[in-house]
């Protein structure tokens, strides 16, 4: 498929053309019809039809810009909305899966590159909607997504699957160093807090990740990023639990677990 930046080229290369062709057929045809009223008449006559001819085509020119810029700038809009999670603003899961395997393709031919994927999941989530309201359930989802988002760099992603499972990608150097952004991550969403007194609640979250310096099948690293989920589910919550894998499949597990904190949320 064309980029928008080849079209536009594309569209400016017709017009001119079809710019120069209409100049050059004014041109032969006013040649062919002052022919019998001597150089005199006809060299001057052809000259104003050609500049005439080119001058009026500068305002279609100009419009024409004007309206590849506007379309380019809608198409822009509407590709973003169509991989933007609506509730939370960060990148759906088609979106995300767009920018992941642009990751996953950068590690190709770099061996001192590695890449970290995070699946972050609301602990007790059910009990907040249930307990506070489906509307403190979407605060809770927005002040989540807008930490995640605070806290990575520009070059990381993060989506939203679906519910409370948010992902991550973190281009990386080595596994700790994604495991000490994982856990920068669960400690700042600990700390978030939504409802008022009684009638709230304070936010955690489980963590599991996969770190890989080659490239591997998408199902592959979800599967083994969401094992590692489970882990943390199954170890107590409020906790990071990272794998690096190799090419052939093996893994080699580590766990970061939080302090007791007390949990609110139900």
């Amino acid at each position: 498929m064309q980029q928008a930046p080849d079209r536009m080229k594309t569209v400016f290369g017709e017009f001119v053309l079809l710019v120069i062709v209409t100049t050059l057929a004014v041109a032969a045809l006013s040649l062919w019809y002052f022919r019998s009223f001597g150089e005199a008449v006809m060299m001057p006559a052809v000259g104003f039809a050609v500049t005439v001819t080119a001058a009026s085509a500068l305002p279609y020119l100009a419009y024409l810009v004007f309206r590849v810029a506007s379309l380019h700038a809608d198409n822009d809009g509407l590709m973003r909305a169509a991989h933007t999670d609506r509730l939370t603003g960060v990148l759906n899961r088609q979106g995300f899966e767009k920018v992941f395997r642009n990751h996953l393709r950068s590690l190709v031919g770099h061996n001192d590159k590695g890449l970290m994927l995070l699946i972050i999941d609301a602990d007790h989530f059910k009990r907040i909607n249930d307990r506070l309201g489906h509307p403190v359930g979407d605060i809770a989802l927005k002040k989540i997504a807008g930490t995640l988002k605070k806290l990575v760099r520009q070059s990381d992603a993060v989506g939203r699957l679906g519910g409370e499972e948010f992902v991550v990608s973190l281009p990386c150097g080595t596994a700790e160093q994604g495991e000490m952004v994982a856990e920068r991550l669960r400690m700042a969403i600990n700390r978030l807090y939504v409802g008022t007194g009684k009638n709230g609640a304070q936010l955690s979250v489980s963590i599991g990740g996969v770190f890989m310096r080659t490239p591997q099948p998408f199902d592959r690293i979800y599967e083994a990023a969401d094992a590692n989920l489970y882990r943390s589910k199954e170890g107590g919550r409020n906790r990071c639990t990272i794998a690096s894998i190799a090419a052939q499949g093996r893994g080699r597990l580590r766990g970061m677990e939080a302090p007791a904190t007390p949990q609110t949320a139900g």
